[in-house]
């Protein structure tokens, strides 16, 4: 490639381009856009631009086109197939985005454009840097470190439940409870799990729990949201509560995609709060069906032994030798058969009585349960702040509330005081 050299002069305002000598041949444009290029591969750092998309574009090679503009200008884009299969999002036009990129020049279209090595929306930029730089640090200092989680309890008698007492996530763990293990009880912490003072207030609960005492077990967590509504489980405070907590802690925080710094700290991680439940408790349920079994495959062994020792003393009793004390053997028979039926009677009560134990742990706990009172025809009513109704004072004609029964919520509005 030939390299470029540009002569000028200025002479009474005006740019004047001397003639190369007569020797030397025109550039071609081809070797114009490629010198350009040479230029900026030689200096060309990654840049941080943001801005709004534009005309976006995938083909099928995988490949992504579109352009970046703000309210002045804008430039073109390029994002390779192997860059476009990490987006964690789905680009649209008119979404503004962050980009981390390169310029390059396009030499047969004879434009610049950048090449996007990695996007993302403009809204969780900061938070993500700070959500990288806080992982680095935590994993750098061993809060991370798997040697050091704990295994969660074969059995928990008392659950812990850190979140919002507002939140469909309490109502998600009080529900796969009560159906698994219903003689579990349940201690929860209202704490805000979202907004500016959150993170403090998620910190404090932790400490509060391991305080309180008798909990075998922790749910620390929420329902889903944005970036930013889960974003008081990527602090720092957080972290180091759950670290320093001797309870064992599952983080479940919003869905199966999201993960948080909690996550990487907690003991064991969920990918939503009924999952946690389920990892917290065993289902009883199988419990009880495997004690059945066991019971059964017992008196089968016993009564197969009875009816094997039966048929031997049977064959002994018509022997030749013992056909005169013929009234001992009947005696042994009858004897065994009394044996047989105490003990066949004694495992059904003692199935019977777990039976019965389980099922009324499992009325105590529906009895507490939010759940049942809102079933027996009680609803609950919120204002608009989700703050809870408890009298007619206040109010006035017009004023929006909302109703939550047993099997769902409507809206409401007062026409009447």
């Amino acid at each position: 490639m030939a390299n470029i050299d540009i002569y000028s002069d200025y002479d009474d305002g005006d740019f004047n381009f001397l003639t190369p000598q007569e020797s030397e041949k025109p550039y071609t444009v081809s070797e114009i856009n490629a010198g350009i290029a040479q230029i900026l591969d030689s200096r060309n750092t990654l840049v941080w631009v943001e801005g709004e998309l534009s005309g976006w574009k995938s083909y099928p090679s995988g490949h992504c086109y579109f352009k970046l503009k703000d309210a002045d200008s804008q430039i073109p884009g390029v994002m390779w197939k192997s860059s476009a299969a990490k987006l964690d999002f789905r680009p649209q036009d008119s979404a503004a985005v962050i980009v981390i990129a390169s310029i390059r020049v396009y030499e047969k279209g004879g434009y610049y454009q950048l090449d996007v090595h990695r996007m993302m929306p403009a809204g969780v930029g900061a938070l993500h840097l700070a959500f990288e730089k806080l992982k680095e640090k935590l994993l750098k200092e061993g809060l991370f470190d798997e040697e050091r989680k704990r295994t969660l309890p074969s059995s928990v008698s008392t659950l812990g439940v850190i979140t919002s007492k507002n939140g469909a996530a309490l109502w998600d763990i009080v529900r796969v409870v009560a159906k698994r293990a219903p003689q579990t009880d349940i201690v929860l912490i209202d704490t805000p799990v979202q907004g500016d003072k959150a993170a403090a207030r998620i910190a404090e609960s932790i400490r509060a729990m391991n305080e309180f005492g008798g909990v075998d077990l922790m749910i620390v967590g929420r329902g889903g949201g944005s970036a930013e509504d889960l974003q008081a489980f990527n602090e720092e405070v957080v972290a180091r509560a759950i670290y320093g907590s001797r309870i064992p802690v599952i983080s479940a925080v919003g869905h199966e995609i999201d993960f948080t710094i909690a996550d990487f700290v907690a003991d064991a991680r969920a990918p939503t709060p009924s999952a946690a439940a389920e990892m917290a408790v065993p289902d009883t349920r199988e419990n009880e069906r495997y004690f059945e079994q066991c019971a059964a495959r017992f008196a089968g062994g016993f009564s197969r032994y009875f009816s094997d020792v039966r048929e031997r003393i049977e064959r002994v009793k018509f022997s030749r030798a013992l056909r005169r004390p013929i009234t001992i053997t009947q005696d042994a028979a009858q004897s065994l058969d009394d044996a047989k039926y105490r003990f066949g009677k004694r495992v059904k009560t003692l199935i019977s009585l777990r039976n019965k134990q389980v099922k009324d742990a499992a009325s105590r706990l529906n009895a507490l349960s939010p759940l049942a009172t809102l079933k027996r025809g009680y609803s609950v009513v919120l204002d608009v702040s989700e703050n809870l109704i408890r009298s007619a004072k206040g109010l006035k004609v017009g004023d929006p509330m909302k109703i939550t029964f047993a099997d769902g919520a409507v809206g409401a509005e007062v026409t009447d005081v």
